[in-house]
């Protein structure tokens, strides 16, 4: 079992080395093809690779190791440790936000922006930022947060 409990150090301690599966292919476009059967896969108990448990959450999520580890370095190092272990089924993370944990990681599997966009609102947003910063996601992650933050929050406080 790995787990990895957000602190002040593991914001610079992670490794930020891309991930490459054939050589001169983008991880991009492993991404991509895997999000067109995103939806047939989230949360799947009958084809995941592993059982996530979030501390502070009762429900486990049925994940896949190559949706996660293409766009979390996080996650990378935690299956990566996994796999020297002898339980690499059973991964245990703890977030700073657990409650805003769901709709991040349907993201991750669909790319459907608008309807994690959606699932953010004012008194969630900072805590939806903390996951997407803990779990070390890219641009396309950090847009859709700003994109909430300048659209919602931002144009309210002008008003």
């Amino acid at each position: 079992m790995a787990t990895i409990i957000p602190s002040e150090d593991h914001y610079y301690a992670i490794n930020y080395t891309p991930v490459d599966f054939i050589e001169g292919v983008p991880a991009t476009y492993f991404l991509f093809s895997l999000r067109e059967q995103g939806e047939l896969h989230f949360n799947n108990f009958d084809t995941a690779d592993a059982e996530l448990r979030v501390e502070g959450l009762s429900t486990p999520f049925w994940v896949h190791k190559d949706y996660l580890i293409l766009q979390s370095p996080v996650f990378r190092e935690m299956f990566r440790e996994a796999s020297q272990s002898s339980n690499d089924s059973l991964i245990v993370i703890n977030l700073p936000s657990p409650e805003t944990f769901a709709p991040l990681l349907e993201y991750l599997y669909t790319g459907n922006d608008e309807k994690w966009y959606d699932t953010m609102d004012r008194n969630n947003y900072y805590d939806v930022l903390l996951n997407v910063d803990f779990l070390g996601l890219g641009k396309e992650a950090r847009a859709i947060c700003f994109a909430y933050y300048q659209n919602e929050i931002l144009e309210s406080e002008e008003t």
